[in-house]
């Protein structure tokens, strides 16, 4: 459905807006009915209060500095940390094999559970993905080669790998022994941008591999990635949110006969007791995992956050400022394209009628969509993602600061032309992906 611009009258300031009945209904002058309200009081507003002064720091920190300090205090104590996290790591681990060896039944015991646990949730490097996502240079030659020349204009790694997900976000991650570099690209976020901005994309993306991102370090990273583990283990209530996802409803487990009711009753009042316990000792024991666990993101944020306003810089260089910026404010439609793929879904859910190629059809719908929300509405959640410091995640900056830093910033040309890629070619490689990520979507 395309809507339509229709002209209204603000009952707050009187101001004369425009308005699309697909969307909510606002004044830009005054910001009546905007939404987005942030916490107005307690703990939660001056937590907010907090984020917001900081974030603004550190982007006045970058204006007067652009590269950043590439070591400093809070990095230093990370490391430290992750040393720590690594050490009992290695700790648990020497302790289990000594107490195997002690010979006593109960020594092998305890060593053998903690072998159990050391290898359960040893530190993974993390592997290249063989599902279905992922494509092969045999597969898709034009993207690879796209991405190959991206990399090689800005001076960075090209990709070991490159996946196409349904999602509208995108990443990178650098896998196994040899830290191979793995390209993961939001096909619902492709489907949103324009060419020169899809070189921007891939700019972004790969310019992590050179952006001093501490996360991409092999030692913090794996320290992070063994306190989410022991996080995950020690989560009071884990166990019944698995055994929930097993088998649905948990108390359908326990549905016995009529006769066995009192039974049944006495029973789950002993285990609702036992699982109390359990979850509080649980929750004693979890405190200083998740104490190190937030001071090591603690430490990490800024200096992350960093490392993603330099990859945005990549993104300039690659495809221009002007894709750059047109790459971030794409990010705002985020909650529009997942509402328009929702209602896809519905649609074929219901019996709903498509076409004979489904996959282009959900894709193109998409991309008409996109293209067909008004600049009104664009506005709307521009100010939105500024009044609330919106962000793709917490190792992000805030959307709008780094809209604001490209714009802020000497206009770069593209290094990597789109009218020199031929995109209808690139186009058809992708297919397949687009089949795959529709028969996702759409929950066939």
């Amino acid at each position: 459905m395309i809507g339509s611009l229709s002209s209204r009258t603000c009952p707050n300031c009187g101001a004369a807006h425009d308005h699309d009945q697909r969307f909510t209904e606002w004044c830009p002058t005054c910001e009546w009915n905007l939404g987005g309200e942030p916490p107005q009081d307690g703990r939660a507003a001056r937590r907010f209060a907090h984020e917001q002064e900081r974030a603004e720091r550190l982007f006045a920190q970058l204006a007067q500095s652009p590269t950043g300090r590439p070591w400093t205090a809070d990095r230093i104590a990370a490391g430290l940390l992750a040393t720590l996290v690594h050490l009992v790591t290695l700790a648990i681990a020497v302790g289990s094999v000594l107490l195997v060896l002690q010979g006593s039944a109960f020594a092998i015991l305890v060593g053998a559970v903690g072998l159990g646990l050391t290898v359960l949730l040893r530190p993974r490097l993390g592997r290249r993905s063989t599902d279905p996502f992922a494509l092969t240079r045999e597969e898709t030659p034009r993207l690879y080669a796209l991405a190959d020349r991206v990399a090689g204009e800005l001076g960075v790694r090209p990709p070991d790998l490159i996946r196409i997900e349904p999602g509208f976000r995108s990443g990178y991650a650098r896998l196994g022994l040899r830290q191979d570099a793995e390209l993961t690209i939001g096909l619902a976020l492709w489907t949103a941008l324009g060419p020169q901005e899809r070189i921007a994309l891939l700019g972004r993306e790969l310019g992590h591999g050179a952006a001093r991102s501490p996360r991409s370090g092999l030692w913090l990273r794996l320290a992070l990635a063994t306190l989410d583990s022991w996080s995950h283990l020690l989560l009071p209530g884990r166990g019944d949110r698995l055994m929930a996802k097993q088998f649905g409803n948990t108390d359908r487990l326990d549905e016995v006969t009529a006769s066995f009711a009192l039974v049944q009753l006495r029973g789950r009042s002993q285990r609702n007791a036992l699982d109390g316990l359990a979850n509080l000792l649980l929750g004693l024991l979890s405190l200083p995992v998740r104490l190190a666990r937030g001071c090591l993101h603690r430490l990490l944020g800024s200096a992350s956050r960093q490392a993603e306003y330099r990859a945005d810089d990549f993104a300039a260089r690659a495809g221009s400022t002007r894709a750059a910026t047109g790459l971030l404010d794409t990010l705002f439609l985020e909650e529009s394209a997942a509402a328009h793929l929702r209602k896809e879904r519905t649609l074929v859910t219901h019996g709903g009628t498509r076409d004979k190629d489904i996959a282009q059809a959900l894709w193109e719908s998409l991309a008409d969509y996109l293209d067909s929300v008004p600049d009104v509405e664009r506005e709307r959640r521009r100010r939105i993602g500024a009044r609330l410091g919106s962000s793709v995640d917490d190792w992000h900056p805030p959307t709008h600061l780094r809209v604001r830093r490209q714009a802020d910033r000497p206009a770069q040309p593209a290094a990597v032309p789109a009218d020199s890629v031929d995109w209808p070619a690139l186009h058809a490689e992708l297919e397949d992906s687009r089949w795959r990520t529709a028969i996702l979507v759409l929950g066939l």
